[in-house]
């Protein structure tokens, strides 16, 4: 079918049913930093739009920011070698620099109609003439992360389509323990269709907490709370909360490299902020999620740089006395909650 009309709040779900129709836009933009989503969703189009046989001649998959526009732009201007399609993928399309997003313009108001240009992008500069030139001629497909009401009802219809059930308690319970990460909770609904007999695939919280690892972002999240409770001074609220660290078995020293961890988030979110970095930019650099990093501001702004720079002395000095043996693991975890909580109180004020 001929390239379809945009429409505006479109994403994942809107993507499949389309292409269930055949209907199909010449331009594609993946927005958003759910990054599965995306990779279905590409993986979906290049499926419909090319045969298996068309792969080695009419599809040309970009990725980085060294790559030269020209290129993408002469590919599609080529005609289709033995199929009726060609197709350009371009990952990574926020680190193209500005004269190469230009050099795309021509392309885009004008694309042969057995062309189909494909961009991921996790963000992207609203006001560029290119991003206009994208969401006018083609179609923008939302991908931001899920929250957890969404991720639940994903996880009950993915697992419905591995075969399995999963009552929407069991899939909430799922979310709970690995975290809002598509990708770790496609994995975990992986190894639940190999650990299911074929003849009883209920899937029971049971079930999910007897193989599910729980996920970073998850630990992220609890590190997160200890941290908060850590810079407002309540020491018995992050006394508790190390306890429950520890009590979900992760090592002391891995507990300790996530507190510090947090806490080198925190001072170089703060400096970026400082120098005028916006929050999403940061988050690239450091590989977290932008709300990650506001998130991070927030504490930073309550402690102020030298109760920052404490803290990551402390934590630097709990990391020594337990390899030294000074003090068991445990018993030092708790003494830093206390250099923390003291420590900062005193540098708020």
């Amino acid at each position: 079918m001929a390239s379809k009309a945009r429409q505006a709040g479109y994403g994942y779900k809107e993507l499949l049913a389309d292409i269930k129709r055949g209907s199909y836009a010449s331009i594609y933009l993946f927005l958003g930093e759910e990054e599965f989503l995306a990779a279905q969703g590409v993986t979906a189009l290049k499926k419909a739009l090319l045969q298996q046989d068309d792969y080695s001649w009419n599809l040309a998959e970009f990725g980085g920011k060294e790559i030269d526009a020209d290129e993408v732009v002469a590919f599609l201007n080529t005609l289709p070698i033995f199929g009726a399609k060609r197709v350009a993928v371009v990952e990574d399309f926020h680190q193209w620099k500005a004269a190469d997003t230009e050099s795309l313009l021509p392309l885009l108001e004008d694309m042969p109609d057995y062309a189909h240009l494909i961009l991921v992008s996790p963000s992207i500069d609203k006001r560029t003439k290119c991003y206009r030139a994208l969401n006018a001629q083609g179609q923008v497909v939302n991908v931001s992360p899920l929250e957890a009401p969404a991720a639940t009802t994903w996880l009950m219809e993915r697992g419905q389509e591995l075969g399995l059930k999963l009552s929407r308690k069991a899939a909430q319970h799922l979310v709970n323990l690995v975290g809002l990460s598509l990708w770790q909770l496609d994995k975990e609904l992986e190894k639940l269709v190999c650990y299911k007999d074929e003849h009883d695939l209920v899937v029971t919280e049971e079930d999910i907490t007897q193989i599910a690892i729980p996920g970073r972002e998850v630990a992220d999240n609890a590190i997160f709370r200890f941290t908060d409770a850590v810079a407002a001074g309540a020491k018995s609220d992050a006394m508790a909360l190390l306890q429950q660290l520890l009590a979900s078995g992760r090592e002391p020293l891995s507990i300790l490299a996530m507190i510090a961890r947090q806490w080198r988030i925190i001072a170089f979110a703060t400096e970026a902020a400082r120098s005028g970095i916006m929050p999403q930019e940061t988050g690239r650099e450091l590989g977290v999620p932008s709300f990650a990093v506001q998130r991070a501001l927030v504490q930073g702004q309550r402690v102020g740089s030298d109760g920052i720079r404490g803290a990551l002395m402390a934590t630097f000095q709990t990391d020594r006395e337990i390899k030294s043996g000074y003090h068991p693991s445990d018993r030092a975890l708790e003494i830093l909650v206390v250099r923390l909580t003291e420590g900062l109180r005193g540098a708020m004020h």
